[in-house]
Order: structure tokens, then sequence, then C-alpha cells
């Protein structure tokens, strides 16, 4: 499945209208729109400095827990058969729970169209990359704070910036083997990072990349680092993405990137933007944890996705939303959909 060609007409449509009446006929008809992004064990083992990771008191009293292999086929059940996509790692690291042959297996026994996985890498092996690729994975997004060795083993704390390239390595050569696995870069920037952004195809050019995504610094707890203004490289941002931009083009890469990093400083994670895409993310995105299904009165070891959507009469809250204004929609706090995507 092309999804990022599906980012991109997502993107085209401006209307909230149209988008909310696709939702709606695809839940009419029991079709895929869900994303499902799962963290199954609340660990990692990097302290990145702009993750709340580096919070020691957040991490003893929330980040806990891991899924039960016997949880991967139960969860599958109740709604893997209405996901567009898997995304194994959201807020934590996947490669520390044991089980997620079974889990990338399980969502290809349910016809799961794409299922990518978010790492740091640094605890990949050859063998994991070759055996996640067989039984199913369609995308590895590797994250990445720095270009530089220094820079990246500064915000990656505790990573190792030569096994990071070695990862890239196993990935490139597993592309051999099996041409239709994508390679992804996501690219956390802050003001001191950001202009190194100017050598990464110098650094990493030789990859074999098929994504990168550019994003900006969020609040997302108390991080070690916190400096979350953007101002300072406001400038100089649309000259770099440009050349970014062109670059990637060349190499057939897909660039996701926000058009602006202008925000309210209060509100950091929400940029200026025309596309407001985000207005479906109450919708579609569907995290998962140890502790957490869907939506907090979901109790998914008791209930069906499909008497949950009765119980809440989430069909016609869908249409309903077809006819009200922009202003009275339930908008998320953050754009995580709203990146202009090229090819």
């Amino acid at each position: 499945m092309k999804i990022y060609s599906l980012l991109k007409i997502n993107n085209t449509i401006k209307s909230h209208r149209v988008k909310f009446l696709g939702l709606w006929l695809l839940d009419l008809l029991d079709q895929r729109y869900l994303g499902l992004y799962m963290d199954p064990v609340m660990a990692c083992n990097l302290r990145c400095k702009m993750c709340y990771f580096t919070d020691q008191n957040y991490v003893k009293t929330v980040m806990k827990g891991m899924m039960k292999e016997d949880d991967i086929e139960f969860l599958a059940k109740i709604n893997f058969k209405n996901a567009l996509k898997l995304q194994i790692g959201c807020g934590a690291e996947p490669t520390l729970f044991k089980h997620n042959l079974k889990l990338i297996e399980t969502a290809k026994k349910y016809k799961v169209p794409y299922i990518s996985m978010v790492t740091n890498g640094n605890l990949l092996s050859e063998e994991d990359v070759f055996n996640f690729s067989f039984s199913g994975l369609n995308e590895f997004i590797l994250s990445l704070h720095g270009v530089h060795k220094s820079s990246y083993e500064d915000f990656m704390d505790k990573g190792d910036y030569q096994k990071f390239h070695e990862v890239l390595q196993y990935i490139t050569k597993e592309k051999k083997r099996n041409p239709k696995l994508v390679l992804r870069i996501n690219y956390t920037f802050n003001k001191d990072n950001f202009m190194e952004l100017a050598d990464f195809f110098d650094v990493f050019g030789q990859y074999s990349i098929d994504v990168i995504q550019l994003r900006p610094i969020d609040k997302i707890g108390e991080t070690q680092y916190n400096d979350f203004s953007l101002t300072e490289i406001e400038t100089a941002y649309e000259k770099l993405i440009s050349a970014l931009k062109r670059e990637a083009v060349q190499r057939n890469i897909t660039f996701l990137y926000p058009e602006s990093i202008k925000r309210d400083p209060k509100v950091s994670q929400v940029v200026e933007t025309n596309n407001n895409s985000s207005f479906l993310m109450p919708y579609t995105y569907c995290y998962i944890s140890p502790s957490y299904f869907w939506k907090p009165d979901f109790d998914w070891k008791n209930e069906s996705f499909s008497s949950w959507k009765k119980r809440n009469r989430w069909r016609l809250q869908l249409l309903k939303n077809v006819f009200i204004s922009r202003k009275h929609l339930e908008v998320s706090d953050r754009n995580m959909l709203n990146y202009s995507v090229e090819r």
C-alpha cells in the first residue's frame, strides 16, 4: 500500500466536510481507516534530551508496563480488521519487547496493509532486520536527533552513533533482498541541531533512504532540553528546507516537513498551517499501550470495537462533523498530520 500517496491526497483535500464524509462512508462499510499506534512496552534504552524519559519522576510513575504475548491476538480481534496501518513504537522503544515477530505476523494474518516500526535502532541486529522484514514489516522508521556524532550522542544520550550507521547498513542491505521495504528517517530538530541538516546527504546519502520527515521539537513533558523556541532559525528555515527538498526529490526520496515553524511559544506543538488535517486525529488515531486502548472509556478486555462505537454513537458523530464548522470540531493539540508531502 502506498501510504505516503494517501497522505499526500489527504493533504490535498482541504475541506474537513469532505474528509469526514469519507470517514463516515468507510465506517458505514466497515472498511479500514484507523491508524493503530502501539507501545507494547513502556520503556526505552536511551535518554534522549528532548524526550520525557529524561524526567525520572514521570518514568517512575507513568512509563511502565509491558504487553503479554497473549494480549496480541486479543487486541488483534478487537480492531485489526479496521486498521489501515499499524505502527509499532510511538512514545517508547519497541525493540525492548520480546514478541515483535508475533505482533508483525499477527498483523499480517489480519491483513493490515501497512506495518511500520519506530525505533532508535540501537538494539537492532542484522538478524532482527531480516526477520522483521521477512515476517511482513513494511517500514523501519529510525529516530535521529543529530547529523554528526557529537550532536547525535549528546541529544540521544546513551546512543551509539556508529551503531546507528551499522543499522542503516543492515536495512540498506535488506532492501536489496526486499525492495518493497521502506527506510524512513525522523529528524527531530531544535534551534541547536537544525543547521547541521545542511550536511545530511553528505553523511547519510549512501544509504537507501526512502522517506525523510523533519519534526520540530515538541513539549512532551519535563524534558532535559527545554528550549522550545524556534524563532532563532525561522529565517534560515525556508532556505535550508528548499535545498533539502530539492536534493530529496532528485534522489526520489519522499520529504515530509512543516510548511512553517512559526507558532505560539505557549502552545509549542501547534504551528500555523492551512491544512488542519489534525481535525481527523481524534477519529483515526488509535493509541494502544499496556494500560490504554483508543479512548479512556474503552474497556478493551471486555468490549469490542463495534460495541464501543454503537454505545458512543460513533457513526452519527462522524456524519455530524460533515455539517458543523471547524471551530466546533474536536481539535487535537498537535499537528501530527499537518506535514507537506513532497515526492
